[in-house]
């Protein structure tokens, strides 16, 4: 498809797609960064995906790719605050990573305390009202595995907010529906991410070469 046609899409589905990225990390800035790194993943292949349903279903896998793999995200920023970094100008690319907000609705709260997988079902499920079969293309799962995780999601948000299984969904419906709806240039913003990432190899190829060149010099001087 056309970069033209990926300008498009971005129009109508950031809406539905940062949704889904409230509800896995509830908290609207959060959100933004996911739909951020899930767009930019697909609009690096944008030119091999044959239709929008089939971006639209890359996006989705992309948003929870991303929101099970936030932790192990993090080297760069993890670095730029390390010991390493003190006293220095730092490195092209890297930045101190914002602290994980602490989500100020209940059910956003308990949704922190669902297990990643099991959270994301439920958003994908009740949140954008996919059927199971869609959920389980997100997933990379089963639909008997997606159907047992979101029975346990919503048995513990249940437990978490002290209802039955009925209001926990009807809750996670509520909450998808006061999610931001407008983030601004989105497509000018997935631009901005690629080329910051851009930056960010170049750090870690610069950081890279310096540890080599430092080795090296260690090898020869000690001879």
């Amino acid at each position: 498809m056309t970069a033209g046609a990926f300008e498009e899409f971005v129009a109508e589905e950031s809406t539905p797609s940062l949704r889904t990225a409230y509800l896995l990390t509830g908290d609207g800035r959060a959100a933004g960064d996911l739909l951020q790194e899930a767009l930019i993943a697909v609009h690096r292949r944008w030119d091999r995906l044959a239709d929008r349903e089939e971006a639209a279903a890359a996006v989705r896998r992309e948003l929870v790719a991303a929101h099970l793999g936030r932790r192990w995200s993090r080297f760069g920023a993890v670095l730029a605050d390390s010991r390493l970094m003190a006293g220095t100008t730092g490195i092209p690319g890297f930045a101190s990573a914002h602290p994980d907000p602490v989500p100020s609705d209940e059910t956003a709260a308990a949704l922190a305390h669902v297990l990643p997988r099991q959270r994301a079902a439920l958003a994908l499920r009740y949140g954008t009202d996919l059927s199971e079969a869609a959920v389980a293309d997100a997933l990379g799962a089963p639909v008997a595995d997606v159907r047992a995780r979101i029975a346990d999601g919503l048995g513990r948000l249940g437990e978490l907010l002290e209802v039955d299984g009925a209001t926990a969904a009807a809750r996670v419906r509520d909450l998808a529906g006061r999610a931001p709806a407008d983030i601004g240039d989105v497509h000018g913003w997935v631009l901005d991410g690629e080329r910051s990432q851009r930056r960010h190899r170049a750090g870690l190829l610069a950081l890279a070469g310096f540890f080599v060149l430092v080795v090296l010099l260690l090898l020869f001087t000690g001879r």
